[in-house]
């Protein structure tokens, strides 16, 4: 080989070496690729622009174990969920998606279920637009009837939990038609006639059925008059009602067609109206029946005399040590009737240092005012506020107490107020006293 080939080949043999040399240098460290990032586990995709749903997960008796809660949009198949810890109360959940229209819906370990319900028949659906936070979603547990449960669930998009029926439609229509409604004869003695007091609007009683029993009422009324009818129970079975109304006039014309447990309406004609209150508990409960019927052309509310509430304003002095200021005459609106008219006014403010709860506040003022008589069917009670209601002679007295937090308390938006550190000087309260007559 001649010194020039042997030369070149050298040359050549370089230039590959250097080639490689060159492009080890471009890598950098060890080439692992990178490990995608998993998609979100309480979500399918969602877009930039996402709603919330936020709310509460129970069962009809704490406490509340641990469960997966789904959001199914039906129609787009988009749809979310989240697992929510055992809890000894009720448990809180939150919920990013897509806009939509969603199914809410829940599934225990042990293959029990809860939903969001509003009649207790079906799953609500719950609207979210983009940038919108749909608050207070309350999933409960089915209420329960000789049908069994009243409503079942799909079947969980992931593949983890089967789907389980709801009652046949044959078995509801048989719970949920009231047979002999509407050829119930007027003089039945199986209904107990409703009275209304000389002067009153409104007629109440309290009521305890047996499971799967009902109870029928009738009443006369003319035709235009409005007529508001309400149901309240105990135990509250928490999805659905415990108990359910039916109304129909001795024409058989029905007007409560659907589950419900208030009605309120127009009447059509001049005739005897029947209310009948059915149970859908596998227990006994106890029910107040509520009915109004203002008087056609009834004249508006009007304030009580000065003295009368002067002798009011000193009666809830000597109860609540607070300064009650009186204004004589203010908008009234009877809370059952939705009457309306002017009333004596007397407010009171203060904050949780000043008063007790808001329940011990109105069960005081009741027991301040002499020769009142407390009517239960105005009685509402929560964690922020209660009102009730007396009455004596032709005056009616609304009590009202209430509490909202200081404008610096950040409550979380997903959890019940009581779950929120709010200290006694944070609960800013009013006190209304109203008093009007006709």
């Amino acid at each position: 080989m001649s010194t020039r080939k042997l030369f070149l080949q050298i040359i050549g043999l370089a230039y590959i070496l250097w080639l490689l040399a060159g492009c080890g240098n471009t890598r950098t460290e060890p080439t692992t690729m990178p490990t995608p990032i998993p998609p979100p586990t309480t979500a399918a995709t969602v877009p930039a622009k996402s709603g919330t749903i936020t709310g509460r997960v129970h069962l009809m008796a704490p406490p509340t174990p641990h469960m997966v809660v789904y959001a199914v949009d039906q129609t787009t198949g988009l749809w979310a969920f989240t697992e929510t810890d055992a809890n000894d109360s009720e448990a809180p959940f939150s919920l990013v998606v897509p806009p939509g229209s969603y199914q809410v819906y829940a599934f225990m370990d042990n293959d029990g279920y809860t939903a969001y319900s509003q009649n207790g028949m079906s799953l609500t659906i719950v609207t979210v637009a983009a940038n919108q936070t749909v608050s207070d979603i309350e999933v409960g547990p089915p209420g329960q009837s000789e049908c069994g449960s009243m409503f079942g669930v799909p079947a969980s998009p992931d593949g983890r939990f089967a789907a389980i029926a709801g009652p046949s439609d044959d078995c509801l229509a048989s719970i949920l038609t009231p047979a002999a409604g509407p050829t119930l004869p007027p003089t039945n003695p199986e209904a107990s006639r409703i009275q209304f007091q000389p002067n009153a609007t409104s007629w109440h009683t309290p009521g305890e059925l047996a499971p799967n029993t009902s109870i029928r009422f009738v009443l006369s009324a003319l035709k235009g008059q409005p007529m508001t009818v309400e149901l309240t129970t105990e135990p509250n079975s928490g999805a659905g009602p415990s108990a359910i109304v039916y109304i129909w006039g001795a024409d058989g014309q029905v007007y409560t067609p659907d589950l419900t447990t208030r009605w309120k309406g127009v009447l059509l004609t001049s005739q005897d109206y029947y209310i009948e209150v059915r149970s859908l508990s596998q227990q006994s409960i106890n029910y107040t029946l509520l009915v109004a019927i203002p008087a056609v052309g009834s004249t508006p509310y009007v304030p009580v005399t000065l003295a009368v509430c002067q002798t009011l304003q000193e009666m809830a002095t000597q109860a609540i040590p607070a300064t009650f200021t009186l204004e004589a005459s203010a908008p009234f609106i009877e809370p059952l009737t939705g009457e309306t008219g002017q009333g004596c006014n007397l407010t009171a403010t203060g904050t949780g240092r000043d008063f007790p709860e808001p329940g011990q506040v109105t069960a005081k003022l009741v027991s301040a005012f002499l020769g009142f008589t407390e009517q239960p069917a105005y009685q509402a009670n929560g964690p922020t506020g209660a009102a009730t209601a007396v009455t004596r002679d032709w005056a009616l007295v609304l009590i009202r107490a209430e509490w909202v937090p200081a404008p610096e308390v950040q409550c979380p938006t997903d959890q019940p107020i009581s779950a929120c550190d709010i200290k006694p000087e944070q609960k800013l309260y009013t006190i209304q006293i109203q008093a009007a007559m006709k």
